[in-house]
């Protein structure tokens, strides 16, 4: 009986163990990957902003990404954010301003939705539609001691 009740005990210590893990690798990813999802829209409407067009691929982000973030300050290299985030390439900027809703063209590959400023389908129709970027970022994120005028992006 002592026997059969210690195996219980040890049998429960370790499924609370497993569950443990399971769900702090879970609560530990959430903020990387609300980081990427902001930020991808950022990238994207910058990009957007100064082009007119969707991007094409991760390729087109690279400018807006080495113009605003500096890697000592941020949970991804530009190439852990690809592996972060699906973007639909094949969109375009006509179809989200033909459409009345937010069009599903930013996604993490994790399957999750988290993100601290919104969802960056809709914050990328918004944009398109109105103009409205209320989370522009005009000054790369960390840069100290560098004058104003190389933190600035250009016009």
């Amino acid at each position: 009986m002592r026997r059969v009740f210690l195996v219980a005990v040890v049998a429960l210590i370790v499924a609370a163990g497993v569950w443990v893990t399971r769900f702090a690798k879970e609560v530990i990813g959430i903020p990387r990957e609300a980081y990427a999802s902001d930020w991808t829209a950022v990238f994207i409407i910058e990009h957007i902003r100064t082009s007119g067009d969707w991007p094409d691929g991760w390729h087109d982000l690279r400018d807006e990404y080495d113009r605003l973030a500096v890697p000592q300050h941020y949970a991804w290299t530009f190439d852990e954010l690809q592996s972060l985030i699906n973007v639909n390439w094949n969109s375009s900027v006509d179809a989200i301003r033909e459409s009345d809703v937010p069009l599903d063209n930013v996604r993490l590959t994790s399957g999750r939705q988290v993100s601290y400023n919104g969802d960056p389908d809709i914050l990328i129709h918004g944009f398109v539609h109105t103009g409205n970027d209320p989370h522009r970022i005009r000054h790369r994120i960390g840069g100290v001691g560098e004058p104003d005028d190389a933190r600035e992006p250009p016009s």
